[in-house]
């Protein structure tokens, strides 16, 4: 048999391995070293390197490399639109450098470039082989494009058969971190690239949690997440098709984004296998979904959703189950939080739950790990302390919480909770009295606090106004002053001079509802402006009639915009319809604006001031209290 007839059988018998084994992993590896030997016999080679044209028939993608030394990874390929004309025309293709000489034999079935041969040699292949190797070539071109053929039917079987698969894993798991594992070790399995990685969004749509693994199957976290692209569209090119990003989608938004990357083999991403990426990437973003709403009930069902503690319903369960359990040394801590209402009531809700989630916080701080905390009812909560049978433990625990409310900053009224423990065993005719005890406890330290808490809410509530309003804070200090003066003057005594005091401190409380802008305008208001402004006295009505600390003046906040003749708001009451503290601090008020000025108003002199008063004695202010008000000694004062 001649050399020439054996160039011919190496090509139909290449043809016959690749078809024979199309199934195999490392065809491509046997047959470049069935070339390399068979032709080396021939022509005598260096190495051979055997490409195969990608899915999206781009690129030739290095398969396999066989030189002396035997097989070599190949990372390489070779871009079809910068081939040479002579490849385009189904020409060999010579080329060298200093060491070596090269011929790149094109691999046609039929118009269609399926792959190429690439054969190292120290000494040029002789011409008149060229013919022999065409001959060899079209017979692996045609055994290459059979199995390409198979291998893409294949592949759709083994596709549809891993969604199925992916899809049992993935909806049997009932732990994130696990789901997350399985999805990437499963995947980088299958499609083998470089690397993997899931990236987790939180409300804000921020990268909140990532989990990767490389192209081993080692799998990593992330500390320092990367800048995202715009991820409105279905994928995002990282470069080249050598990477993508791939949106998280369900029905709800965008939970995350996941990246796959071939920055080592430098592989393409074919729009096939793109394609496919997004229906897995789908399946898994339902998973997680599916993960996060079964969560959701189970949270639902146990946990109060504004806090995280464990809710009223789980309270009851945990009793139940301490009942019927060994006894055990137990401790229970009861606390009622000060304030909720006229936090809501002044500041909106959401003060309200700023509230109840900063106390929860100092709760969870202050306890040990093994505690159960309760969010019990609205602005009641409740811990218990298994294997708590130490007084001096659990009294320090109280006052831990009682010293970090004191310390909090974070709320728009000051934080602070009256507490109640007790101490005893979980025996089941014990559990109630233990509650009633600790309850007790904390009813009796709400009443010794209430009097700590209204000086602490009047003083923020103070200065919370002065803020809002740009007035100083000594403007309700020298009302103060002044307003007793006329009550000692009048005969006032006891309560009624501390109510005297508390409505000049607290008279425009209702002006916290009032925008800002309005409040501090220094021109002219509008008519619809000054009807805001009107609003404020029933304002300061309501949220003091929410306080139980500020209840007893609500009446006076409601009448200190009143006129002695009837021209006031927002009732309209006249003459002594309008209680006598109201009308001394309606003096009062004006004459230390008059003095001071606003931003509406340039200030004018005591005199003047004392001059309008007596003026509008009769029509706006109460003509007795007037008199009285300017036979004051100012001398200490302004």
């Amino acid at each position: 048999m001649t050399e020439s007839t054996n160039l011919y059988r190496v090509g139909i018998e290449g043809a016959e391995l690749l078809i024979s084994n199309s199934r195999k992993t490392f065809i491509y590896e046997e047959l470049a070293e069935y070339l390399f030997h068979s032709i080396d016999r021939v022509l005598g080679l260096e190495q051979i390197t055997f490409y195969v044209i990608d899915d999206e028939m781009e690129n030739l993608r290095g398969e396999a490399i066989f030189n002396r030394t035997g097989l070599v990874p190949s990372y390489d390929f070779i871009a079809v639109d910068r081939l040479s004309t002579e490849i385009k025309k189904k020409e060999l293709y010579r080329f060298q450098d200093r060491r070596y000489h090269y011929l790149w034999i094109p691999l046609y079935a039929g118009s269609h470039l399926v792959g190429l041969i690439e054969l190292q040699t120290t000494t040029p292949v002789p011409e008149e082989r060229e013919q022999e190797l065409r001959g060899m070539a079209g017979s692996i071109a045609l055994g290459l494009r059979s199995l390409l053929f198979e291998r893409d039917t294949i592949r759709e079987k083994e596709n549809t058969e891993f969604y199925l698969r992916l899809n049992n894993e993935l909806q049997s798991i009932d732990e994130r971190e696990r789901l997350i594992d399985v999805f990437l070790k499963m995947m980088v399995k299958n499609y083998r690239f470089d690397l993997m990685a899931v990236f987790l969004f939180n409300e804000e749509k921020e990268i909140a949690f990532c989990r990767g693994i490389d192209e081993s199957g080692r799998l990593f976290t992330m500390d320092k997440f990367p800048v995202l692209p715009d991820l409105s569209a279905d994928y995002v090119n990282i470069g080249d098709s050598i990477g993508y990003w791939v949106p998280l989608k369900t029905n709800t938004g965008t939970v995350g984004v996941t990246l796959f990357y071939n920055f080592y083999t430098l592989y393409k991403i074919s729009d096939s296998l793109l394609n496919t990426l997004r229906i897995l990437c789908s399946q898994f973003a339902s998973a997680l979904d599916n993960l996060r709403m079964f969560s959701d009930l189970q949270r639902s069902a146990f946990y109060d959703s504004l806090t995280g503690l464990y809710n009223r319903t789980y309270f009851d369960v945990v009793m139940s189950e301490l009942k019927d359990e060994e006894p055990i040394p137990l401790g229970i801590i009861i606390g009622d939080l000060n304030g909720l209402k006229i936090a809501n009531d002044v500041f909106g809700h959401s003060a309200g739950d700023k509230l109840l989630i900063e106390l929860a916080e100092i709760i969870k701080s202050a306890c040990p790990e093994n505690a159960l905390i309760f969010r019990w009812g609205g602005d009641e909560f409740f811990v218990l302390l298994p294997y708590m049978g130490n007084e001096r433990e659990i009294m320090e625990i109280c006052q831990t919480i009682k010293l970090r409310c004191s310390a909090n900053k974070e709320t728009a009224v000051p934080l602070s909770v009256s507490l109640g423990y007790a101490l005893g065993v979980n025996r089941d005719g014990e559990m109630a009295k233990l509650i009633k005890k600790a309850d007790d406890r904390m009813y009796r330290n709400k009443l010794l606090d209430r009097k700590n808490y209204r000086y602490l809410l009047i003083s923020s509530l103070k200065d919370t106004l002065a803020r809002k309003s740009h007035e100083s804070t000594d403007h309700a200090e020298r009302m103060a002053e002044l307003a007793i003066q006329v009550g000692q003057k009048m005969g006032l005594s006891g309560n009624e001079l501390e109510d005297l005091k508390l409505l000049a401190l607290l008279h425009d409380l209702g002006k916290v509802v009032v925008s800002d802008e309005i409040l501090n305008k220094d021109s002219p208001l509008t008519e619809e402006e000054w009807e805001e402004i009107k609003k404020h006295p029933e304002a300061g009505y309501r949220i003091s009639l929410s306080s139980s600390e500020l209840s007893h003046i609500s009446n006076y906040i409601l009448n200190h915009h009143e006129h002695w003749d009837g021209s006031g708001y927002p009732l309209g009451n006249k003459g002594e319809e309008i209680p006598l503290l109201s009308r001394i601090i309606s003096v009062v008020d004006a004459y230390d604006v008059m003095i001071h000025g606003a931003s509406y108003k340039e200030p004018i002199s005591h005199e003047e001031a004392l001059q309008e008063l007596r003026r509008c004695a009769g029509t706006q202010f109460d003509p007795n209290i007037v008199k009285i008000f300017c036979e004051l000694d100012f001398t200490d004062l302004y």
